[in-house]
């Protein structure tokens, strides 16, 4: 089926003509840095199945090898089959058994097997009906209450009320129900309870615990239970993996699961992004607030899978790895869109989505955009690198922002042997760690070329470095130049006072409480050489955002704001200073505000020292050598912070026990002050649209 699928979809392609039918919503996905990306539209709506006059309301559908599709009706009680183009071939709604006639009450799910066996989500009833291919009753799967009591494995107050379906390895039923924390439950063929599996973690935030631990009995009685997370449907690929999704969850990364038929989540996460639907929504969109409700899941050829949001009415698509393909859908009345979807299918490569609101299926064909993006994903898939490099060729002739063309397209040039290329498309793509295979081969590359001339460099540098630190300037040399700026005016002089200042920042680093000492009483600093010292730390700073490696720069380049940038660092700095000095001198600190500042200079030293070097060797390091690059720049801050210590011991003339809680004094005030400063700003925004609104408001009265 999926090799006729492909087939049908390669022809499409060849052949494929303007779409007729325009979609009302807009396509979208997301960049490497999280921002919504316009995209083409990767599915049309082709047609819309009206089913209100056979359904009242559709909770599910199903689609067998003939095409033809299964609705669990659940407010008519029965389950309807039409063919692809609507027309009514049968309806389920009563079956004989030993004991006379039974009905279906508010079904939820339908499922059909290989052999044209029917499995029924009978939920009102709490039952699955199980019927044979000619509708004739076979058995039922239910649990009555003698059977709960007994069992230690439900819990208490436990019904059995199935709600999803599948069947897996060894003709096995797997069925969700509603109300049950515990897992999937397993049925061998002929409906015997096998168990759970896949049972969701409790993991309870650390405010759930604290408030546990500190609350009386009786709160928390009042307090929901910690419970775990509760499926809503599923999907098995044909190799008895159970896809599935939570609707509503704490545990984001897990709202979709790949079991294996043991139970264990194999679902790779290797993309970019979580697979969690959406990542940027509004906060204040009523009713659209919040995380997407994954509430479906289909999977498809290639181990391609979309989930259905039934909160915005979109479809999420990602590939086996778990990277993102596309999206489309929303909410709305027009053609295409959904009021409240509740299950989607495939068939072929059209896909079919249900929406309970308008009871519609509406079937969407893909545009040539999904068609290229499937045909480089299958061929990837089955080892044809170079036809799938072409299709994400094809991809880019259509968009030419989608990042994961420019992957598919780097994979194909660093099998190739061609570094250079693969390392330029990857850095198109955003992805760092095939960048870093690619680097890593090039770099072995040039350097077995260039062995000679890069010992050559080392040993040169080396021997360099050597007569620096042996040989010193002759004091000859330094009285010729100190008398030569004493020549030169006040100027001169200031600027070499300056200088010294400056340089005395690295005695200062090694030998912290001599150099804070010498700073505070002796005049080694001033305020000129600590704001110069602070200028080098903001070129620094900057320095390090805008010529960091790649592999570890994963900062949006293009949205970064110098003079924000900048005035973050300022204002941080001077909110340091203007609390350091108000807590200090509440808490009789020795230090005036000047020494505050000179002080607090100082001692980001550290940091200006390793952030260019750390910034230069970044460009050079793949990611399994990362671990240098963030162990120096660690030591940078550690440094820092250890020198912040120090110089307020020194400076306010405190105890190390007065320093610490001077420190976390200044911390907190920091935060404080932060936060009634936000305050303010936004009451002051507040007023201003008012005065602007009122002014709008008087001056449409008055004309």
């Amino acid at each position: 089926m999926v090799q006729l699928s492909f087939l049908v979809m390669a022809v499409s392609v060849l052949f494929a003509t303007g779409n007729s039918n325009a979609a009302s919503y807009r396509s979208y996905g997301y960049d490497f840095f999280g921002k919504v990306v316009p995209t083409l539209d990767p599915y049309s709506p082709e047609r819309v199945i009206d089913v209100n006059q056979y359904a009242k309301d559709v909770r599910d559908i199903f689609i067998t090898d003939d095409g033809r599709i299964w609705i669990a009706d659940s407010g008519n009680s029965r389950v309807v089959i039409l063919e692809q183009n609507g027309d009514l071939v049968d309806i389920i709604q009563a079956f004989a058994t030993d004991k006379g006639q039974d009905k279906l009450r508010a079904p939820e799910s339908v499922f059909v097997g290989q052999d044209g066996t029917i499995y029924i989500a009978d939920t009102g009833n709490q039952r699955v009906v199980v019927l044979d291919k000619d509708r004739n009753f076979l058995y039922l799967i239910a649990f009555t209450q003698e059977d709960i009591e007994k069992s230690d494995i439900f819990p208490e107050g436990f019904r059995f009320r199935p709600r999803s379906i599948g069947q897996g390895v060894g003709n096995n039923l797997y069925v969700i129900c509603a109300g049950v924390y515990d897992g999937i439950m397993e049925f061998s063929e002929d409906g015997v309870f096998q168990g759970f599996i896949g049972a969701p973690k409790v993991t309870p935030s650390l405010r759930d615990v604290l408030w546990t631990r500190l609350a009386t009995e009786e709160q928390r009685a009042r307090r929901r239970l910690f419970l775990p997370v509760e499926f809503s449907k599923l999907d098995i690929d044909e190799r008895g993996f159970i896809y599935t999704t939570v609707a509503t969850s704490e545990l984001q990364e897990e709202v979709v699961k790949r079991l294996s038929p043991g139970g264990q989540d194999t679902l790779v996460r290797a993309g970019k992004l979580p697979i969690v639907g959406d990542i940027k929504f509004a906060a204040d969109m009523d009713p659209y607030t919040g995380p997407s409700t994954l509430i479906d899941i289909v999977v498809r050829e290639n181990g391609i899978y979309s989930v259905l949001d039934s909160k915005r009415g979109r479809v999420f698509t990602y590939d086996n790895y778990g990277n993102l393909l596309y999206v489309f859908g929303g909410p709305g009345s027009h053609q295409g869109m959904f009021n409240r979807p509740s299950a989607i299918e495939s068939y072929r490569d059209r896909l079919f989505v249900a929406d309970r609101g308008k009871n519609t299926i509406t079937v969407y064909r893909p545009t040539d955009y999904a068609r290229f993006i499937h045909l480089a994903v299958h061929y990837y898939e089955h080892g044809q690198y170079d036809r799938s490099a072409e299709a994400w060729r094809k991809v880019l002739g259509l968009d030419a922002s989608y990042e994961m063309a420019y992957i598919g397209i780097g994979r194909n040039y660093l099998l190739q042997g061609d570094f250079v290329k693969a390392m330029e498309n990857f850095r198109l793509g955003q992805d760092r760690q095939n960048y870093s295979k690619a680097f890593e081969d090039h770099r072995s590359e040039v350097l077995h070329e260039n062995i000679g001339r890069v010992v050559s460099a080392v040993v040169l540098l080396l021997v360099l470095i050597w007569l620096i630190l042996k040989h010193r300037v002759p004091d000859k040399v330094k009285s010729k130049v100190n008398a030569a700026l004493s020549r030169g005016g006040r100027v001169k002089q200031t600027i070499r006072d300056t200088l010294e200042g400056v340089s005395y920042a690295k005695h200062l680093a090694f030998h912290p409480f001599d150099g804070f000492w010498d700073l505070k009483y002796l005049g080694k600093g001033s305020v000129a050489s600590a704001t110069v010292l602070h200028a080098l730390l903001v070129f620094s700073l900057l320095c390090s955002i805008y010529y960091t490696g790649f592999i570890f720069n994963t900062r949006d380049l293009n949205s970064v704001n110098v003079v924000r940038e900048v005035a973050i660092v300022l204002a941080t700095f001077a909110l340091w200073c203007i609390v350091n000095w108000g807590v200090t001198t509440l808490t009789d600190g020795k230090g005036s505000f000047r020494d505050v500042f000179i002080y607090s200079t100082y001692a980001l030293t550290p940091l200006i020292m390793m952030l260019i070097p750390t910034t230069i060797i970044s460009n050079y390091m793949t990611v399994g050598e990362g671990y240098y690059y963030y162990l120096f720049l660690s030591i940078a801050i550690g440094w820092t912070g250890a020198l912040l210590f120090v110089g307020t011991i020194v400076t306010h003339e405190y105890s190390v026990s007065k320093a610490v809680l001077s420190i976390g004094a200044i911390v907190v005030g920091i935060v404080l002050v932060a936060f009634i400063g936000l305050l303010f700003f936004m009451i002051i925004d507040r007023l201003i649209y008012f005065v602007i609104d009122l002014y709008n408001e008087l001056t449409y009265r008055m004309v």
